[in-house]
């Protein structure tokens, strides 16, 4: 194995390795920790600044690796780490926000035109091969490409793959996750559909409130923290948009409906 070969393994490894530690420390703490809202926020806090610098340094250390590798496999490899590591940063900037602390006035969203089909597309392909490997069938739908929206793409990516994720999580093997994209009027509408867990009723009121987790939710996923809803209601809220969540119950799946303002002119 030469020498570059055996820098983007250990760099590939550093990432899986910061990735368990942050994950079984999240787990460790939030356990022992009360239902005192205060520190939760406060705990988010801290773990997301103290993340910073070790993510900093794999993006440096990619990077350069990145900028010098002349093998399309092990550049692919590199741009792969490139982009997780995006996306562990951005969540980290979510989580801040999540957080309430004074720096969520810094997560600055950056306006611009995207085709909602595309970025819907490109995420459900990002994650084919978990439903496939889950024995679920996914398929997605567009009445028309031509549906513009205004939007953070970060962000708007975030509120995609939160839904996408919720429904690979809570739906049975050898069920089916229908995903559509369209025009409703003056607004853009994205739907997930899925046939799994539902929603129990008494719970139905609850799901948008930060750290709150349905029991059937935490008897099939253990390892979730109760965020995902809300911080998507809050991200599309910021966006000019909005979520409906609807489910007949437990056990009749569940129906995500995300509207958006149309692009001006769209």
């Amino acid at each position: 194995m030469d020498t570059e070969t055996i820098q983007i393994v250990e760099t590939a490894v550093v990432v899986v390795i910061i990735l368990s530690i942050i994950f079984i420390t999240l787990r460790k703490y939030w356990v022992k920790m009360n239902e005192n809202e205060k520190l939760k926020n406060e705990f988010i806090t801290i773990v997301a600044h103290k993340f910073r610098t070790p993510l900093t340094h794999i993006k440096w250390t990619s990077d350069e690796l990145a900028q010098s590798e002349t093998n399309s496999f092990k550049k692919e490899k590199l741009l792969d780490i490139q982009h997780s590591n995006k996306l562990l940063v951005d969540l980290l900037g979510t989580l801040i926000e999540l957080a309430g602390s004074d720096d969520a006035s810094t997560q600055i969203y950056d306006f611009k035109i995207y085709p909602l089909f595309e970025s819907v597309k490109n995420m459900v392909d990002s994650l084919k091969e978990d439903f496939h490997m889950k024995n679920l069938f996914i398929s997605i739908s567009c009445e028309s490409e031509d549906v513009l929206v205004n939007v953070d793409k970060n962000q708007l990516e975030f509120v995609i793959q939160s839904l996408l994720e919720n429904a690979l999580i809570y739906s049975s093997p050898g069920k089916n996750v229908d995903v559509a994209v369209g025009k409703v009027k003056n607004k853009a509408v994205f739907v997930v559909k899925d046939n799994g867990i539902g929603i129990e009723n008494a719970d139905q009121s609850h799901i948008f409130t930060k750290f709150f987790r349905a029991k059937n939710a935490s008897r099939m996923d253990t390892e979730g923290f109760g965020v995902s809803l809300y911080l998507t209601r809050s991200i599309l809220k910021r966006l000019g948009g909005r979520i409906d969540v609807y489910s007949a119950g437990a056990g009749t799946g569940t129906t995500c409906t995300v509207t958006l303002p149309l692009a001006k002119g769209k």
